[in-house]
């Protein structure tokens, strides 16, 4: 289980790199585009489309397997900070099998999408030529995907622990907040 952990931590860095790239080409391509208006008079042509078929699509839902991974979710630990690490493991599995079920749903149903685009060769308008937009289709099953197996190994890991006692929960991340007592 291991070494399904670190190649997934691997692939969810892999995601998040190709997010961050994504989100550096759009901020040349959309600087390039200002430029070329301003200068020239003449704008890039296909540049709205580009940033909102695969630079936004990239930059938002590849990097989440990685903030699974990470536990960087928004956490409220109002009514958990003062319970046991056996509890903790047990409600936080419980709570990965949920999200692993809705995120499941969400694979399944962007990766049939995917599927019936490619098929059909899905293309956008881009005044000029058709831009193939089917390619981006692919980024949310993989990315969720990657969430839900995930998911499954936090809640066999957490769950196992606060059942049993054995292993170790999927580590917390540390509070950002500090809080003092009167």
């Amino acid at each position: 289980m291991a070494g399904l952990e670190r190649a997934l931590a691997i692939l969810s860095n892999v995601l998040l790199a190709i997010a961050g790239v994504a989100i550096t080409l759009m901020m040349l391509h959309v600087g390039a585009d200002i430029v070329a208006k301003a200068v020239f008079n003449r704008p890039i042509v296909a540049t709205l489309e580009i940033v909102a078929w695969y630079y936004m699509v990239a930059t938002v839902f590849l990097p989440v397997a990685y903030i699974q991974v990470h536990k960087k979710h928004l956490l409220v630990e109002l009514f958990t900070r003062n319970m046991s690490a056996k509890r903790l493991a047990v409600l936080e599995g419980i709570v990965a099998v949920l999200t692993f079920v809705y995120v499941t749903t969400l694979a399944y149903l962007t990766l049939e999408h995917a599927i019936a685009t490619t098929i059909a060769g899905e293309v956008q308008d881009a005044t000029f030529f058709d831009l193939p937009t089917w390619p981006a289709r692919w980024l949310l099953p993989l990315a969720f995907g990657t969430m839900a197996i995930v998911l499954v190994l936090q809640a066999v890991r957490d769950l196992t622990f606060g059942l049993t006692g054995r292993g170790a929960p999927t580590p917390q991340p540390k509070s950002d907040m500090v809080v003092e007592e009167a």
